[in-house]
């Protein structure tokens, strides 16, 4: 569950919003939204992977972003000109990622984007009041962040990538691939404005290029834990 990360960094005037979401994340989201419309003076709501730990800064990070002028979400890694159905895949990135593969910089800490990971969504009122998810296209757990997103910026409104400490303890790879396949081709047909495919040629560049990022990242995980590991040793 989320509720130990977000428990962990949240102030005497939050609220925890319990949610089971059996019948999808989408229709857990939506009742979270339901309860957060009727909370007066709600100045965001934060929705979180259980797999998410934040640090100490995170509250007050996503509040700052929370209350720039016209922003609808904010998340702590994203990216604009899409050319798949992920943030990743963007012709411009933003924020970091510290997860499976490691840490590594995807671009400025904080930038305007189409979309971010939906391990970390943030939404402002001006999003919650009036946007929800959407259960029937988006069933299983794939593809409902940058389906919000786009509804986000279709809408008027910014999404934003902020500074935010957290780490993201997953274990690698997209999990259902069938489930993945169906949501990739549904945000394609469903947003052709926003994901503009490449050529052949750019995929592979952009592909070498993450490949390299990951690498990077990995390499960094093994230094800092082994660098850990001799300080321990010497105490």
């Amino acid at each position: 569950m989320a509720e130990p990360a977000l428990q962990a960094v949240m102030s005497s005037e939050d609220i925890l919003i319990r949610e089971q979401g059996s019948d999808g994340i989408c229709a857990a989201y939506n009742r979270i939204l339901a309860r957060a419309r009727d909370i007066a003076g709600c100045e965001g709501v934060v929705l979180l992977h259980d797999d998410v730990a934040l640090g100490a800064n995170a509250r007050l990070q996503i509040l700052d972003g929370l209350r720039r002028p016209g922003v609808g979400v904010v998340g702590a890694v994203g990216g604009r000109g899409l050319f798949g159905p992920q943030w990743v895949d963007a012709r411009h990135r933003a924020g970091y990622a510290d997860d499976f593969y490691g840490w590594r910089r995807y671009g400025p800490a904080t930038a305007d984007v189409d979309v971010v990971d939906g391990l970390l969504l943030a939404l402002s009122p001006v999003a919650f009041a009036s946007l929800e998810f959407d259960p029937r296209s988006f069933p299983a757990f794939h593809g409902y962040d940058t389906d919000y997103c786009l509804r986000v910026r279709s809408a008027g409104f910014r999404v934003l990538v902020v500074p935010v400490d957290y780490v993201h303890r997953d274990k690698g790879g997209v999990g259902d691939s069938e489930a993945f396949s169906t949501s990739a081709a549904t945000l394609r047909r469903a947003w052709p404005d926003f994901i503009r495919p490449v050529g052949p040629g750019a995929r592979f560049w952009r592909a070498a290029r993450d490949m390299v990022t990951i690498q990077g990242g990995r390499i960094r995980h093994l230094v800092m834990s082994r660098a850990k590991s001799i300080m321990g040793r010497g105490r």
